[in-house]
C-alpha cells in the first residue's frame, strides 16, 4: 500500500514539472531509452522503477527522492548547476517567431492561478535580454572576458553567442509564462554597471565606439519596454508584475517560485550560471531573502508614477552620456 502511494506522488510530481504539452510516457521512452509498453507498465505499477531509472528522473526532473521517502531534512541537499558552455555552435540568426508563439500560448495555458514568482536582479539576466541580441552578445563577450583571462579574450566584434544562451532565455520565458504573479526588484544601479563596463572596454580597445552604439540602442529599448511593464503592471505574456527600485545594493540575482508542483529557487553566480534547488528549506530561505529586500525597496508599478519616472530619466540621463 505504501508502495502504491509513493508511485502514485512519484508519477504526479513528474506529470508537475514535464514541460507544457509533453507526455509523460513519451518523455520516459526518450530520458530512459524503453519501449512505450515498457513505460506504461511502470506507469499502472505493474513493473517498478529501477533505482537507476528513479535517479534519472530525479536528474532531470528534478523530483526530491529524498521527500518522497518522508525525509523533510535530508542530510545532502541538491542543487542543481546550469552552466553556460563553451562557444561550440552560434546562436541562428533567426528563430521561427511562430513556434515560439505557439510554445508561448501552451504555457499560458497551463498558468496556474495561485502561483507566483519573486526575483531580485543585481545585474540584467538574459531572460531581458533574448530580444535584445547586440546586448545579449555583449554579456557574453564580458562573460569570456572574465573567464578566460583579459589577454586571452576575444574582442567583441568576434564573439558568437551560443545556442545555449538563447535557449536558456526562451525557456526562462516559458517557465514564467506559466507564473501569474511576478514581482521584480531591480538594484537601482543595474544599468549603470553595465554603462561602466560599456566604457571600460571601449577604453581598452576590445569594443569599437560603433559596437557600443549599437549595445546603447538595446538598452534604450529595454528600458523603454521595462518602463511600459511598469506603467502598466503586465508583461508582453501577460504575467501581472510588480517592479519594485531597491534603495541598498545586493550581492547576487535571486529568484523563487511558488505553484502546485511546489517551491523552488535558484542563485546567480560566476556571471552566467545558475544554482537551483527544489528543497523546501532553501527555497524558503531564498523566498525570505526576496521578500525581505522588498522592505528597502519603493514600487514603482502603476502608482509610482514620480518614482518610474525619476529612474528610467536617470538611465537615459546616464545612457547620453555614454
Amino acid at each position: 500500500m505504501k508502495e502504491d502511494l509513493l508511485l502514485k506522488e512519484f508519477i504526479e510530481k513528474m506529470r508537475l514539472r514535464l514541460p507544457p504539452g509533453e507526455n509523460l510516457a513519451n518523455y520516459l521512452m526518450q530520458v530512459l531509452y524503453i519501449g512505450r509498453e515498457a513505460a506504461y507498465r511502470r506507469l499502472r505499477g505493474e513493473v517498478p522503477f529501477t533505482f537507476e531509472e528513479a535517479a534519472t528522473i530525479s536528474r532531470n526532473l528534478r523530483v526530491s527522492l529524498d521527500e518522497l521517502a518522508g525525509e523533510k531534512e535530508p542530510v545532502f541537499i541538491p542543487f542543481y548547476f546550469s552552466r553556460t558552455r563553451v562557444i561550440d555552435e552560434e546562436c541562428p540568426k533567426e528563430e521561427a517567431p511562430a513556434d515560439l508563439a505557439a510554445l508561448f500560448e501552451k504555457a499560458k495555458a497551463h498558468r496556474d492561478p495561485d502561483s507566483e514568482s519573486g526575483i531580485a536582479l543585481n545585474t540584467l539576466p538574459v531572460v531581458l535580454m533574448v530580444g535584445y541580441p547586440r546586448l545579449l552578445k555583449f554579456r557574453v563577450f564580458k562573460w569570456l572576458y572574465q573567464r578566460d583571462g583579459g589577454d586571452e579574450a576575444k574582442p567583441y566584434e568576434e564573439v558568437v553567442v551560443p545556442r545555449s544562451v538563447f535557449r536558456h532565455g526562451v525557456e526562462k520565458h516559458l517557465s514564467l509564462a506559466e507564473v501569474n504573479n511576478v514581482s521584480v526588484i531591480l538594484d537601482k544601479t543595474i544599468f549603470a554597471h553595465v554603462i561602466n563596463d560599456i566604457r571600460s572596454f571601449v577604453l581598452i580597445g576590445l569594443l569599437s565606439p560603433e559596437d557600443a552604439r549599437q549595445i546603447k540602442e538595446d538598452l534604450l529599448a529595454l528600458l523603454d519596454e521595462l518602463e511600459h511593464v511598469a506603467s502598466t503592471g503586465q508583461n508582453a505574456m501577460g504575467n501581472k508584475l510588480e517592479l519594485f527600485l531597491s534603495d541598498i545594493s545586493f550581492e547576487s540575482t535571486y529568484s523563487y517560485t511558488s505553484s502546485r508542483s511546489g517551491l523552488s529557487c535558484a542563485i546567480g553566480i560566476f556571471s552566467m550560471d545558475m544554482m537551483y534547488s527544489v528543497n523546501k528549506s532553501i527555497s524558503h530561505a531564498v523566498k525570505q531573502w526576496v521578500d525581505s529586500l522588498k522592505q528597502y525597496s519603493f514600487l514603482i508599478t502603476k502608482a509610482g508614477g514620480i518614482h518610474r519616472r525619476q529612474f528610467f530619466n536617470a538611465q537615459r540621463e546616464l545612457l547620453a552620456s555614454l
